[in-house]
């Protein structure tokens, strides 16, 4: 290997970007390029009406989109995936900004500018401290009865625009009344053209999906405005001057005072951004066959974060719409990014005077139209119909973001996913095994095979999930309830292959159970005792009380073993064979 395909493969590691440069099929390139384009036009409008929703200026998802896919596409495993600005993180960022920016324009940019730095620094620590997994804490179907109450809040948030009449902060209920309160101030000139631009935007992806209909609407929407001067004739709200070129790079500057709640706000979106984009990279790798890195995705996330708290810009994630639109346009790597990024720069440097008169209730249908895909319905119905105990999680997490506040609705989220995933690790499900007569060496569930047949005298325990503290004790009671039945078994064995490793108490509950069953005539084996568990063993004198000549390799040995002391005890004396006892 040359000294310089040595550095370009060490590189790598930290760069994706090389590899995928290195072996890139020049067949690809045309596919790229007609994608980045397409999604790049796609993304002018979103991009725009998300900063917007956040509370900042228009520009400002512009810069994000420029730099934060440019850096992710250097840093990024997955070929699919678009980081730009998106509806989830719009509102998290306004949730966590609104309530200490009291107002002020300038202190909101900043907020939220610090904010997206905070989140990328925050990934790039968990990337180096390679803590991936994380992205698995929030489970489906609390993730989607949270992100169903956060396009509910999306959708109160944005329907003042399209109607034309002022909007308000608060709780989704908060908002909806006074939504609805303002009513008779609609603008109808607002509210014609809202609904022309989302009837447009929906029947042009009906009809011809790759056409870019946000854009359409955008463009018709500056020019019906500039021709018939609604701005000024009319009231209706348009976006303003649109500064040229890229801003300068620069730390945004907060006082002391509002970092402990940026840090706060930060750390709780890390959550949901992780978990959204490595789920959906996750589900692209495996159409397209190849695998992505979770600890380098959290880098790329991180670095592009970074880069847009430092160019102005807010928080971002993976963008759901425009991934797709990628992949519906036939991109193959991460140069379609590159190319998108470009397009939007281009834009940002020569044409953005001309987005001045662009009415604001045509950004506020461009979102509105594109989150109709997070009212999921469908898997609301799959929960109820599959798994009650999903379908309540779902909708506790749904509850918690319109009754109370985007923040408190993800804490929530996450609480009710830890709590889950604690309730289920803790009742563990302990299957009784029998032979299976059809396979040599073979054991099932007595519940789920039915030709299978249990071993008389001894009771085949499996444990389908690690043995910790916290599932000790209910394991323990599981397994007496055995030892309790009638005939009494002579041994129990417990099938220990999901277990890698013994915490204290588990050792002790293992220690206090063997003492319980010899007490009551019943033999403790163990099978398929991991090295890592029988050196624990060692170490807590477990051994000690445990013969090694009860643990073995597999389930089919400890059965073999048994049966092999049962025919070599003598049997039980009957009455005829017990001696009388005579008085002296």
């Amino acid at each position: 290997m040359s000294k310089l395909a040595l550095a370009a493969s060490r590189f790598g590691c930290y760069f994706p970007v090389i590899n995928w440069v290195r072996h890139y099929d020049r067949a690809w390139l045309r596919d790229d390029l007609v994608s980045g384009v397409v999604v790049g036009l796609v993304m002018i409008p979103v991009a725009m009406a998300y900063a917007q929703m956040a509370g900042v200026p228009a520009q400002a998802g512009l810069y994000s989109a420029v730099v934060g896919m440019t850096a992710y596409a250097l840093f990024a495993t997955s070929r699919h995936l678009k980081i730009t600005a998106s509806s989830t993180m719009a509102i998290m960022s306004l949730a966590v900004v609104a309530p200490l920016a009291e107002g002020n324009a300038a202190n909101f940019m900043a907020l939220s500018s610090a904010l997206a730095l905070t989140v990328g620094i925050v990934m790039l620590v968990l990337g180096v401290l390679k803590l991936g997994f994380i992205s698995d804490f929030l489970t489906k179907s609390v993730m989607t009865g949270y992100i169903f109450g956060v396009a509910c809040l999306i959708a109160v948030s944005q329907l003042p625009k399209v109607f034309g009449v002022p909007g308000s902060n608060g709780t989704f209920f908060q908002q909806l009344f006074h939504f609805l309160s303002e009513l008779p101030q609609t603008n109808f000139y607002s509210l014609a053209l809202g609904v022309g631009a989302i009837v447009m935007i929906l029947e042009i992806h009906r009809r011809k999906p790759l056409i870019p209909g946000a854009l359409l609407a955008l463009v018709l929407g500056i020019v019906i405005s500039a021709i018939f001067q609604l701005s000024e004739n009319h009231g209706v709200s348009v976006v303003g001057q649109i500064p040229t070129g890229m801003t300068s790079p620069a730390i945004p500057w907060i006082s002391l005072s509002e970092l402990p709640f940026i840090i706060g706000g930060a750390t709780g979106i890390v959550f949901l951004a992780v978990g959204e984009t490595l789920g959906t990279g996750r589900a692209y790798a495996a159409k397209y066959q190849y695998e992505i890195d979770a600890d380098q995705e959290l880098l790329a996330l991180g670095a592009a974060n970074v880069s847009s708290g430092l160019f102005q810009g807010i928080t971002i994630d993976m963008s759901l719409s425009s991934t797709a639109s990628g992949e519906a346009a036939g991109e193959h790597t991460q140069l379609s990014t590159l190319v998108s990024a470009g397009v939007i720069l281009a834009v940002v440097v020569f044409l953005a005077p001309l987005l001045r008169n662009l009415p604001t209730t045509v950004l506020g249908a461009i979102v509105l139209s594109s989150i109709l895909g997070l009212f999921n319905f469908k898997e609301f119905k799959r929960y109820y119909q599959q798994r009650k105990a999903d379908f309540a999680l779902a909708l506790a997490a749904l509850i918690g973001v319109v009754s109370s506040s985007v923040m408190i609705g993800l804490a929530i989220a996450v609480m009710l996913s830890l709590i889950m995933l604690l309730y289920r690790a803790s009742r563990p499900y302990i299957a009784t095994l029998g032979r299976e007569p059809e396979t040599v060496g073979g054991y099932g569930d007595l519940l789920r095979h039915p030709r299978a047949h249990p071993i008389p005298g001894l009771v085949l325990l499996r444990l389908d999930a690690p043995l910790y503290f916290f599932n000790a004790n209910v394991a323990r009671t599981q397994i007496l309830a055995h030892a309790a039945e009638e005939p009494p078994p002579q041994a129990i064995l417990l099938d220990l292959a999901a277990t890698a490793d013994l915490d204290i108490g588990t050792s002790d509950m293992l220690r206090a159970l063997d003492a319980d069953l010899r007490q009551i005539n019943i033999d403790l084996l163990f099978a398929q005792v991991r090295g890592s568990v029988r050196q624990r063993m060692q170490i807590t004198g477990l051994l000690d009380d445990i013969s090694e000549a009860d643990i073995f390799s597999s389930v089919d040995d400890a059965v073999q073993a048994f049966l092999k002391r049962q025919a070599s005890a003598p049997p039980p004396a009957t009455e005829d064979e017990i001696a009388p006892v005579t008085q002296p």
